[in-house]
């Protein structure tokens, strides 16, 4: 017995009820996906043309606007008004609601389409999207044709208004009126009619492949539009399709490669199917070489898609039919279970395979442009470019040179941890009696190829670094826009970072070389700090040298004990300053700096003091720009000009103590030409002219 109104159904002596307003509350449709509902219409249409063995078959979509809900359309060359999609109408000719089709229907999660993947909650999609649908349809029983109506709404058991008599007249097949679209679906809707047949032949693409599809219209009226979807399919969509199968641990699968010529799909795309539906689908990602869109061999530009069919698809979706309830990856408990990660790395080999043709002409575009940008900005690669041809395919073909920079030294630093290894696997070989001395003597030797080639990158890296610093000192150090010059803190970073001192900062984090290469190599160094925080110093003086630094002491010295063989002080100035103080005279302060550190006691390392001895040396550097106040102190320090006239020199006695004022030109200038050779072997290019 079947009671409609109720919902109670009388099926082996069991009764069931279903409440439809809170079945719908535990069904999900994203928002992103408005048009869920329309293809939900389409495939009851499309099995209903199949149950009823239709050989013309039809099925007509009609979109309903409502003319008081305007937006103005600026995508064509003329500013248009059209009215919002409200609803659709799907009519068709298929077998239409017999007793045991609208018995289904009434039936929550029904296994009546379980073979052809459905999960029976198909129809509930359309009370979450909309406020209701109405149905009508006419079928055939015992020869006669009987027309039913009902009204399928959120409310109680889901069925209102429900009649069922003899038809007079009209041909078998159902009509779905889909009404009250609900806003926050109808916002996101496509509003064009191409667009929307573009959605639909992309869902179903498998059907309109297919030899048995039946004709599929769209219609628009107040648009006053008509679109054949077959037609559509055939003239702007596909260009070429291919059937290819394969086997996972046994398991058949199907993939349909598909070169679409759409007007609204952004990207290339894997469709796992089950039926005739698209259950869900993902970026297709990992192909190497795979540009935004890709072209044919008559030039005609495409996106690429793989739709993947199998029975273990169909038996698998899940209930929203969203996804398959398979393993995302495989596990030791289960080896003979597939699971997703299987099935998209055995399909993407198969999308590399089929597309080769296609991004072969992008890899060699892109190989010439990585070749380039190495050519002229990634000098350091050049001696091991070979051993880095690896990652090319992990190099997007629209990379810019940050990101082919990026991707190139990960390569480099793998190709050095694999050479590590190597070199541990060599060594352990050299161990071994059952070594053959040939073979072992000709891995050596392709070692230390690649040894010396990395090497030899190494060496372009930091000539490359250091032509990189070069230039952006330059740059610091020239006019800005608004006539003004950077502080003595900016030119102080760079050589080395301030309120730091040495135990903080690596060997690569300064540039000390920019004054003289030997400072590089130091015991203790401080900046902006006191004189009391320096290490193997003991003082309490609260003075400040923008940069102290203890060197390293030599082996055979006078005075063994001490730590330290000498002591440098690095003064800033602002450059083209001129507006000095008295009490900013650059040669008292480093001369008082001198006084402050001698009034205290070297450190020992077994922590005794002892006085710094008379003889210790300093050496003092002054970094400014040679303004008229500085070149009169300068002289009245009895320190002599340097044969370029960019600078000055001279000896202290008094101090003990070497002082030499360094213009920042002097200072750029003399740091490029110590590398120039090296820069003119590499190639490296002038950035910015000489100030």
């Amino acid at each position: 017995m079947i009671e409609c109104c109720h919902h109670i159904y009388k099926e082996g002596g069991g009764t069931v009820e279903t409440d439809v307003e809170g079945r719908i509350k535990n069904i999900q449709v994203p928002v992103s996906k408005p048009l869920t509902p329309l293809f939900e219409a389409i495939t009851n249409s499309l099995d209903a043309i199949e149950e009823a063995k239709e050989p013309e078959g039809r099925i007509e979509i009609e979109i309903i606007r409502d003319k008081n809900t305007l937006f103005t359309d600026t995508t064509s060359s003329s500013d248009r008004q059209l009215a919002e999609i409200v609803g659709f109408i799907v009519r068709d000719n298929g077998i239409g609601f017999d007793e045991r089709n609208y018995h289904e229907f009434l039936v929550s999660d029904t296994t009546y389409k379980a073979k052809q993947g459905g999960k029976g909650v198909g129809r509930f999609t359309w009370l979450v999207t909309f406020d209701k649908a109405e149905i009508e349809s006419i079928y055939v029983e015992d020869g006669q044709n009987k027309q039913r109506k009902f009204l399928f709404c959120p409310r109680g058991s889901g069925i209102e208004n429900h009649t069922c008599q003899d038809a007079t007249s009209g041909q078998r097949g159902t009509i779905v009126y889909l009404t009250g679209y609900k806003e926050k679906y109808r916002k996101l809707c496509p509003k064009h009619v191409d667009v929307i047949a573009a959605y639909i032949v992309e869902e179903f693409l498998d059907v309109f492949l297919g030899p048995s599809c039946p004709k599929i219209m769209l219609q628009d009226r107040m648009a006053n539009q008509y679109v054949d979807l077959d037609d559509f399919y055939q003239d702007q969509m596909v260009k070429f399709s291919e059937l290819r199968t394969i086997n996972i641990k046994n398991t058949s699968f199907d993939l349909l490669h598909v070169q679409l010529h759409s007007t609204h799909i952004p990207e290339h795309r894997m469709y796992f199917c089950a039926g005739y539906r698209v259950a869900f689908r993902e970026r297709l990602t990992g192909v190497p070489n795979l540009a935004p869109r890709l072209n044919d061999k008559d030039d005609r530009e495409f996106v690429y898609a793989v739709y993947i069919h199998s029975p273990i698809l169909n038996s698998s979706v899940n209930a929203d039919r969203t996804g398959f309830n398979l393993l995302e990856q495989g596990d030791s408990l289960f080896p003979d279970e597939v699971s997703l990660g299987e099935i998209r790395n055995k399909v993407r080999k198969h999308c590399i395979e089929y597309l080769s043709p296609y991004t072969q002409p992008i890899k060699a575009k892109k190989e010439e442009r990585i070749r380039q940008f190495v050519a002229q900005e990634g000098i350091m690669y050049r001696p091991i470019l070979k051993r880095l041809e690896g990652a090319f395919d992990r190099i997007e073909p629209d990379a810019t040179d940050d990101k082919i920079d990026l991707q190139l030294y990960e390569a480099y630093h793998d190709f050095q941890v694999t050479l590590r290894k190597e070199g541990r696997d060599l060594l352990e070989a050299s161990t071994s009696s059952d070594a053959d001395f040939d073979e072992f003597e000709e891995h050596l030797e392709e070692y230390f190829a690649k040894i010396s080639e990395v090497n030899r990158a190494d060496l372009a890296r930091y000539v490359t670094h250091r032509k990189a610093i070069i230039e952006f000192l330059r740059h610091q150090l020239a006019r800005k826009d608004d006539g003004g010059y950077s502080l003595e803190d900016k030119i102080h970073s760079i050589i080395f970072p301030r309120s730091k001192t040495s135990d903080e900062v690596s060997f690569e984090g300064h540039n000390l070389w920019l004054v003289d290469e030997r400072l590089a190599f130091h015991v203790f160094l401080s900046s902006d700090k006191p004189i009391s925080q320096a290490n193997h110093l003991t003082s309490d003086s609260k003075k400040e040298p923008d940069i102290l630094i203890f060197d390293k002491a030599f082996a055979f010295s006078e005075t063994p004990d001490v730590p330290f063989s000498s002591i440098t002080i690095i003064e800033f100035k602002k450059p083209q300053r001129n507006d000095y103080s008295d009490k900013e005279n650059p040669f008292v302060q480093v001369t008082d700096y001198i006084e402050e550190v001698r009034k205290g006691k070297a450190k020992l390392a077994d922590g005794r003091g002892m006085p710094i001895p008379t003889n210790l040396p300093f050496y003092c550097y002054i970094l400014c720009d040679i303004t008229p106040k500085l070149e009169r102190w300068a002289y009245q320090s009895e320190l002599q000009k340097t044969p370029d006239e960019l600078g000055f020199f001279g000896y202290k006695r008094r101090y003990n103590a070497y002082c030499e004022v360094i213009s920042y030109s002097k200072l750029v200038s003399d740091a490029e030409k110590r590398h120039l050779a090296f820069f003119e072997k590499l190639g490296l290019p002038r950035i910015f002219p000489k100030i």
